[in-house]
């Protein structure tokens, strides 16, 4: 484990490694910024599939991992910080401890730094005698602190943060960070999420104006799973899990690769996932057949092919009592996966197959129409959402899942069509 001080150029002396960070006479710098690694993610709900594929999704999370180390091999990167949730729970498996130390020995074996913290679900103690790691690798602590960093070009580079020590953290642990300090680079590693005013808060919230203070030249988050920059000036910015763990984590995942520009830090996103997820819509209305079904439902979910396999989400129109009966008794899903099964290659999976909910807003005499917009604003909140899921669901991830915001306007519209449905009887 790196101690606070490493001073790079002494490592590649010792190591008899030639290093250059300079190109054209311009001196660089160069790493990679992934965090919520997620190893061993459950993913449950999905054991149904052919054990070969489940197989392939079960082990995504370490592909993804393992796609990240052979970028920063073969980009040369100067070193790797991996801001939180390496682990999927605190109960690590040893599969996921032993291949995330090979992942590290691989780096350590090309002398290429890392700098973690851990966050909210692999939370632990750190202690010297608890932290096994190759000689590259070095934990930020429990309490705010700075490791340091000297380049074979003699930059200066300091990695600021801190390591969960428990689940959940509602101090502003932010403000203890430092000023940035007479360094070339100093980067912010955080595992948070901003401050929503009044939310729970559980996960070190912070303000954008409240990191830009510090006068960081980076800010590399965790915790949301989408990547996303919040700010540019500095960059302040979530690289996302690398690979989506269920239908709410849809869309491109992967990890940053950062790189200096002058005296800017210039964050690229560089996808890795090798499983997507897809909620998939499509009108039965035109099908005479079941063979039409099955083609028109296989064409939806196969269109856009992005090369790697999707998971797919099936949500049905259909007007017809035949088609509908189908997807209601699960005899449409079965023989799609039964189907899926007897293929060579299974290019996509249907998870879930439902009839489509009816869009839109409930038909409501206008002055009702005024009271369900009101409701609608006052009930469908993340913190209502996080207060009914609290005490029902004990499973961090799961808990995790079920307040993602994506799920409100599932909620909403379950609420919409509850309520048109009621209509209808009261007009019967």
């Amino acid at each position: 484990m790196i101690l606070l001080g490493l001073q790079r150029s002494a490592l590649l002396e010792r190591w008899g490694l030639l290093y250059c960070s300079v190109k054209n006479g311009v001196k660089m710098v160069k790493f990679i910024h992934t965090a919520d690694l997620h190893l061993a993610s459950p993913f449950q709900g999905l054991t149904e599939m052919p054990s070969q594929l489940w197989r392939q999704v079960y082990d995504s999370t370490f592909a993804a991992l393992r796609r990240i180390v052979d970028a920063a091999i073969a980009e040369r990167v100067d070193f790797v910080v991996i801001a939180g949730d390496i682990y999927d729970g605190e109960g690590k498996s040893i599969a996921a401890v032993d291949f995330f130390n090979e992942q590290l020995t691989r780096l350590d074996q090309q002398h290429i730094p890392v700098f973690m913290c851990y966050g909210n679900h692999d939370f632990q103690q750190v202690t010297a005698a608890n932290q096994s790691f190759p000689a590259n690798t070095h934990v930020l602590g429990n309490q705010v602190t700075t490791a340091a960093l000297t380049l074979a070009t003699g930059e200066q580079v300091a990695i600021t943060g801190f390591s969960y020590g428990q689940r959940w953290i509602s101090t502003d642990v932010a403000r203890k960070y430092p000023v940035k300090g007479a360094v070339d680079w100093q980067i912010g590693l955080l595992h948070g999420a901003p401050y929503q005013a009044g939310a729970d808060n559980h996960y070190a919230p912070f303000t954008v104006d409240e990191l830009e203070s510090k006068h960081y030249d980076y800010w590399a988050l965790g915790h949301i799973h989408k990547h996303q920059e919040l700010a540019t000036t500095p960059p302040i910015a979530y690289s996302g899990n690398p690979q989506g763990r269920h239908k709410n984590e849809a869309g491109s995942h992967g990890y940053y690769l950062v790189h200096s520009e002058g005296s800017r830090l210039i964050p690229e996103f560089k996808p890795v996932a090798g499983i997507g997820w897809r909620t998939v819509s499509v009108d039965l209305d035109a099908c005479q057949t079941e063979a039409a079904v099955d083609r028109a439902i296989t064409s939806a979910a196969t269109s856009n092919a992005v090369g790697h396999l999707q998971l797919c989400a099936v949500q049905v129109t259909a007007s017809r009592q035949q088609w509908r009966l189908l997807v209601e008794n699960g005899s449409l899903l079965t023989h799609l996966q039964s189907r899926l099964r007897m293929e060579e290659t299974i290019e996509w999976w249907p998870y879930q197959l439902t009839l489509a909910t009816r869009q839109g807003e409930p038909h409501l005499p206008s002055l009702d129409q005024r009271y369900w917009a009101q409701a609608k604003q006052a009930v469908f909140t993340t913190e209502n959402l996080a207060a009914v899921i609290k005490p029902r669901v004990k499973h961090q991830p799961l808990y995790d899942q079920f307040a993602d915001h994506q799920n409100l306007a599932e909620f909403e519209q379950w609420a919409a069509a509850l309520i048109s449905e009621r209509e209808k009887q009261d007009e019967n």
